[in-house]
């Protein structure tokens, strides 16, 4: 049963590789849009009431 565990996470291994420069390549995105996000916070906020 252990060695069965270790041939379903062996295939995900260089998948996982693969996806790994995706999620460098969209941090900066994700924390340029951030303070985009933090700006419409307020206005959603005020928009809500309304």
């Amino acid at each position: 049963m252990k060695s069965n565990k270790k041939y379903i996470s062996q295939p995900l291994l260089p998948i996982a590789s693969c996806l790994l420069p995706f999620a460098f390549c969209l941090l900066p995105i994700a924390s340029c849009l951030l303070p985009i996000a933090y700006c419409l916070l307020p206005i959603a906020s005020c928009l809500l009431p309304c």
